[in-house]
């Protein structure tokens, strides 16, 4: 009895592997369009709607996948399969540890390579990693996260997954020593970008400069960004036209070896409009987000 459940548990997964391929040999004619499980949750959550109840319409919005952040290797499969179920691929996610701590790196290691292991399963070629927080790591900490980094990165390469460097204003700070140290700390074989082309400009006191400087510095590392807009520093509510110049960061991507993942991180905040539903402003941003891309 267990030999059978365990040989038709195999094929379940089996079979949705099959699924996840056959979704991204679809999408390779055209610009493959991901949301962030934040930008879902965040514009349905306005709503006061669960928007794991919403895949199909979030599918009709024109877009192909969702970037989910799982915290185990059995969230992986069981998320994977839904996504596939309603035609949606989960080519990335997103995932959190504290790799800069020595005490308890080597067990977050071993937790974030069996996420990797069980996403793989299903398609995912990406782990976008959002290190622990902590303001002003000490350099030994900030050397430990990154040879912790590159070791996790490494295991991902051969399972055929790409670790990329995922950062937010914490990183930034005291002159980005933590943004430039797991960069210059690692081996590019290794680690990757996820270029937050939003956080770099937020970080760095709304600045368009420090947006194409990070660009022309790691523009090559990035395998993945993330695109949020802003208008007058407010999130606005579909990604477009605003603060940052993406038709000039639309053509620095393209520019680029290999074109990154391309992943809608738009979220609302304090001040952001609410004029339209989620479904509309996902397919608007899909819109621009395809024009600007050619």
């Amino acid at each position: 009895m267990q030999r059978r459940q365990f040989l038709s548990a195999t094929l379940a997964v089996t079979g949705t592997a099959l699924v996840a391929e056959a979704l991204n040999a679809q999408e390779t004619q055209r610009l493959h369009i991901a949301l962030n499980q934040y930008t879902c949750d965040t514009f349905y959550r306005r709503e006061n709607i669960d928007f794991w109840t919403r895949l199909d319409e979030i599918k009709s919005a024109d877009i192909d996948g969702i970037e989910v952040s799982l915290n185990s290797g059995t969230e992986a499969v069981a998320i994977g399969k839904r996504l596939a179920d309603h035609g949606l691929s989960m080519r990335s996610i997103y995932a959190s540890g504290n790799l800069h701590d020595a005490t308890t790196v080597e067990k977050e290691i071993d937790r974030l390579l069996e996420i990797g292991d069980k996403a793989t399963r299903m398609g995912t070629k990406i782990m976008v990693f959002n290190p622990a927080a902590k303001g002003g790591k000490a350099d030994a900490e900030l050397i430990c996260q990154s040879q912790s980094m590159n070791f996790l990165g490494k295991g991902l390469n051969n399972i055929g997954m790409t670790l990329a460097f995922h950062y937010h204003t914490t990183e930034l700070e005291f002159g980005g020593r933590e943004f430039h140290h797991v960069l210059c700390g690692t081996d590019p074989a290794n680690v990757s970008l996820c270029f937050e082309q939003h956080w770099s400009y937020r970080a760095c006191g709304n600045s368009q400069v420090a947006v194409f400087d990070h660009l022309k510095l790691y523009g090559d590392r990035s395998v993945e960004v993330h695109l949020r807009q802003s208008i007058d520093n407010i999130w606005s509510e579909t990604f477009g036209d605003g603060d940052i110049d993406n038709v000039r960061l639309a053509a620095g991507l393209m520019k680029l070896p290999k074109m990154p993942h391309v992943v809608l991180e738009q979220a609302p905040e304090n001040g952001t409009p609410k004029t339209m539903t989620p479904v509309e402003t996902f397919r608007r941003s899909a819109e621009y987000v395809r024009r600007i891309f050619g």
